[in-house]
């Protein structure tokens, strides 16, 4: 069995296109790539990232990261691919990856499977392994997951192997869980960073994190569900948390703002809401704080953002959404002083 090799590109950063001097001319000389505008075709789009992987040197066979020790050996990449739905918002090394990808196994937050053809070789194997819940009939299980990325690694048919994950691979993901299986059965790895949603979302709402005329320069980051899918922070009538439920004092946090990925239902969210607003949240947390929602971040065509304050947030969305609306999933909520902003509005 081969011994595992597991690396990150964050140590790495964009080095590997600085292993020739075309790649550091290219460095050098501005990005031809632009961002494709929702009217922009399919072809437009291919043609420019083609275009672009070949300014990169190519995806030929003997080009590989440039930091394998045996560049003939099966590899999986496991790649955050931030929020964008476009395959043009790709950073260079993950356009490299997927270039010469002879599968992809991509979530259902990651990049749509037509943006992906946009990038892939004819021929490369494209799966959805999305997890959405357990409630979702076409959910994968991390199980079944795991198998696959150790029956493709160990095919010497697949010399790329490529894991596409939402936002960042290390944040709120089981990427443990696909690490220890790959370590177990013995096949290299390598993990690439992508721009978390706990950055990217409200950067796409406008909201800042940080902000020094607010005073707000701290926040904390959490995950909107606990383990079961329930709401984060939840209120309970006892202090029992065996039934995997968290109970949290939001009084003791001493930070300026809370950030928190993955909201979903408009119940969950409301009980959220008066979990942080109500007895818990001490002097900082209360009603009136401000607080912003932003629904499928960095997707033009979906998203949506709502700002409003703790006690009437889930009433601002369902005014706007109707009484009947249910889930509001992707999004990610952010409650503090600078929730009140909007740093890209033109007025």
């Amino acid at each position: 069995m081969a011994t595992s090799i597991g690396t990150s590109a964050s140590t790495q950063g964009l080095g590997f296109i600085t292993t020739t001097q075309k790649r550091r001319r290219f460095l050098r000389s501005p990005l031809v790539l632009h961002e494709a505008s929702p009217s922009s075709s399919s072809s437009e789009v291919k043609t420019q990232i083609e275009r672009l992987i070949s300014s990169l040197g190519g995806n030929s066979d003997d080009s590989d990261d440039g930091d394998d020790d045996d560049a003939t050996i099966s590899k999986v990449h496991i790649i955050g691919t931030g929020l964008s739905d476009r395959a043009s918002s790709l950073p260079l090394r993950t356009l490299s990856v997927l270039s010469r990808a002879d599968v992809v196994l991509h979530d259902a937050l990651s990049l749509p499977e037509s943006q992906i053809r946009l990038v892939v070789p004819d021929g490369c194997i494209v799966r959805s392994v999305g997890k959405r819940g357990d409630d979702r009939p076409n959910s994968v299980p991390q199980s079944d997951i795991d198998a696959l990325l150790l029956r493709y690694a160990a095919d010497d048919a697949f010399r790329t192997v490529v894991r596409l994950k939402g936002g960042d691979p290390f944040l709120f993901g089981r990427t443990r869980t696909e690490v220890d299986a790959l370590r177990d059965g013995g096949a290299a790895y390598e993990v690439t960073p992508g721009l978390s949603s706990c950055i990217a979302g409200p950067h796409y709402g406008g909201v800042p994190l940080t902000d020094p005329v607010v005073g707000a320069q701290s926040f904390s980051v959490f995950s909107g569900t606990d383990a079961r899918g329930r709401g984060a922070g939840r209120a309970a009538d006892d202090n029992d948390s065996s039934d995997g439920g968290r109970m949290i004092d939001w009084s003791s946090l001493d930070v300026d703002s809370l950030v928190f990925l993955m909201i979903g239902r408009l119940d969950k969210l409301e009980e959220l809401c008066g979990s942080i607003g109500g007895e818990r949240g001490g002097y900082r947390w209360h009603g009136d704080t401000p607080c912003a929602v932003v629904r499928s971040a960095g997707r033009p065509l979906e998203q949506r953002v709502w700002r409003a304050t703790l006690s009437t947030l889930v009433g601002t969305i369902r005014n706007d959404l109707g009484e009947a609306a249910v889930s509001i999933s992707p999004a990610v909520l952010v409650v503090g002083p600078t929730a009140s902003l909007d740093l890209l509005s033109q007025t």
